[in-house]
């Protein structure tokens, strides 16, 4: 008998988004659309921003009944904004000065929109030629509802930004052109049972799938946790319920139809 579950919490990247020709798993998209069908409340959970989400396309193959995003900084409930954390004011200031002290260009994302703080430049142009991501538009003064801020250097800037940026930014780099500065520890896992809670839906009858370091606190926040198998450490697979198969072998898709599905 299939274990009934109420909502599942499903990442983008690397899940059911294939980086290695910028494609959709459409097997597993449809295994997805089936799940819905049948009443299990879907949420994708990812760290992009809600306009990087949209701008993959998924939203044209799948309207989501809600969206966290930014690694749990945003929480939506259909269209609709539950919670949100923004960066103050002074210290998105004080980094947009250190930035233009280096001529870095720095991508602002607000609640459901983007934008770059200048005209971009090689290391903007290198970055997205691997992510696939649209362009967004240059507002060189805008610096309200910040959700988080990303800067396209390569690593010889490291030192030099790490002590120059303000206290309280957590420096991360995560691509050879892409850093993360990061100001709140914005988890996956808080924002999943935050939504529980404002559902009220028992954990138990809540699914997670994943594939990164990031989706950890997601899968100890769920009764069933699910690694894909191209999990990118062994330490996610090992806090994980059950593994299934990689995304090239369509692993959302074979674990939906083994939980839920009849077929």
């Amino acid at each position: 008998m299939k274990k009934s579950y109420r909502i599942a919490f499903i990442d983008i990247d690397w899940t059911i988004l294939n980086h290695k020709d910028h494609s959709f798993d459409m097997p597993s998209i449809e295994s997805i659309r089936k799940m819905q069908e049948k009443g299990v409340l879907i949420y994708f959970c990812t760290a992009r921003t809600y306009i990087s989400a949209k701008n993959t396309g998924l939203f044209d193959l799948i309207k989501p009944d809600g969206m966290i995003c930014t690694n749990g900084g945003l929480i939506f409930v259909e269209d609709k904004l539950i919670k949100a954390k923004t960066y103050p004011e002074d210290i998105v200031k004080a980094v947009l000065k250190t930035a233009n002290r280096h001529h870095v260009v720095l991508e602002f994302a607000t609640i459901k929109e983007k934008y770059f703080t200048n005209e971009i430049n090689q290391y903007v142009l290198n970055y997205h030629s691997i992510y696939y991501e649209k362009m967004p538009e240059v507002r060189k003064n805008a610096i309200t509802d910040v959700t988080e801020i990303l800067a396209f250097i390569p690593e010889k800037y490291d030192e030099k930004l790490t002590k120059e940026l303000p206290q309280g930014i957590r420096y991360y780099r995560y691509d050879t052109y892409g850093v993360n500065l990061g100001y709140y520890q914005n988890q996956k896992g808080e924002a999943v049972t935050y939504l529980l809670d404002y559902l009220k839906i028992d954990k138990n009858k809540a699914l997670a799938i994943g594939d990164s370091e990031d989706d950890i606190s997601m899968f100890e926040a769920v009764g069933t946790a699910i690694a894909m198998g191209n999990a990118k450490t062994d330490l996610v697979k090992e806090k994980a319920t059950i593994v299934t198969d990689t995304i090239d072998d369509h692993g959302v898709a074979t674990i939906i139809a083994n939980l839920i599905l009849d077929n």
